[in-house]
């Protein structure tokens, strides 16, 4: 079996969690950040991953760009799906799952979950500070990494 974990970050955020999957999975997986380079063909995979992080309730716009180029073969491959969001709402951060994926993908996938958030404020850009401060409403960085989460959602990637 080989998995593809195709993911977009800003920040490193995605590509952690990209590294976390990676390790829980059986067989060969490859891991591509789709910001920095191509995807490779999907024939060669059984399993496509799809995540990235969530900034002002979207995905990454190469994701989604992505996604809507190859949606009929991404629609043939079982699929996991992940965000990382730091919405201190559950509620919201549902939404923000659901929202980030087209809607052939999620009533596709194998699973879908939030995996954790970093919130970093030294390595953000002054409108991404702003927009943080007021959503979070203090200026602390802070991150979680859901380990049982992301067990989770690999053992129901394959079960």
């Amino acid at each position: 079996m080989k998995t593809l974990i195709l993911y977009a970050t800003k920040y490193g955020t995605a590509e952690v969690v990209a590294q976390k999957l990676s390790k829980e999975l059986d067989g060969v997986v490859d891991l591509v950040n789709i910001m920095i380079e191509p995807a490779p063909s999907l024939e060669l995979y059984d399993t496509v991953i799809l995540g990235g992080s969530i900034y002002m309730g979207r995905i990454q716009k190469q994701l989604t760009k992505y996604m809507k180029e190859h949606i009929h073969e991404l629609e043939g491959k079982t699929i996991g799906l992940y965000i990382c969001a730091a919405h201190p709402e559950e509620r919201k951060r549902q939404i923000e799952l659901q929202q980030a994926f087209p809607d052939s993908l999620n009533r596709k996938a194998a699973v879908k979950a939030i995996l954790g958030y970093v919130i970093n404020f030294e390595k953000m850009k002054l409108i991404d500070k702003l927009i943080m401060r007021k959503v979070k409403g203090d200026s602390n960085s802070n991150a979680e990494f859901y380990e049982n989460r992301i067990r989770s959602f690999c053992q129901s990637l394959h079960a």
